[in-house]
């Protein structure tokens, strides 16, 4: 039985300090996420997941799972690689910000159309890339064509799929794997 409101404020309350550590922890580790992105998803995991304990007795260890793995898929979905202040990606316009490659440029072209195919001398009887992706197993060429191709996050692909982002995670590795292993 879920608790009542005022059970989970109290539960919120409480654990408060620990969303807290978990979330400076995580900023000052990773480096890649931001301390205040990284409190308000820890402070919304912990306010969500306070509605679900039922036993008192193993909140404490039921809400650290929940707002570590919150932020872990915080950090996997939104992380930007190449640290950019928070003042300069607000600004937009830096190299660095997210930005589809199919937007649209300020003439009006698209950025992909813009991109020159690189020369590849050691390609294996001039194969395109689809012809290499069918000699992977299906599971594997589909979650690279959904995540490498098409730029989908491995949860949405997890979605779609009907399995976990990790399950998608591992058949990616093991793809891409695959694939250097043959164009080496």
């Amino acid at each position: 039985m879920a608790r009542t409101p005022s059970q989970a404020d109290a539960l919120f309350q409480q654990f408060l300090p620990l969303a807290e550590s978990i979330a400076r922890s995580l900023a000052s580790s990773s480096r890649v996420i931001e301390l205040e992105d990284a409190r308000q998803v820890a402070q919304m995991q912990l306010w969500l997941s306070c509605h679900q304990v039922d036993e008192p007795t193993s909140a404490p260890a039921y809400l650290r799972r929940c707002i570590q793995g919150a932020l872990l898929h915080h950090l996997r979905d939104h992380g930007r690689l190449v640290r950019v202040s928070r003042r300069e990606h607000e600004k937009g316009g830096h190299p660095w910000s997210h930005q589809s490659l199919h937007a649209p440029m300020p003439s009006g072209d698209l950025w992909i159309d813009q991109l020159e195919a690189p020369e590849q001398p050691g390609q294996p009887g001039g194969e395109g890339i689809e012809a290499l992706l069918d000699r992977l197993p299906a599971a594997q060429a589909a979650i690279i064509r959904l995540s490498v191709l098409e730029g989908q996050s491995l949860r949405q692909i997890g979605q779609k799929l009907g399995i976990s982002a990790m399950s998608v995670h591992r058949r990616r590795q093991a793809g891409l794997a695959a694939l250097r292993a043959e164009l080496a």
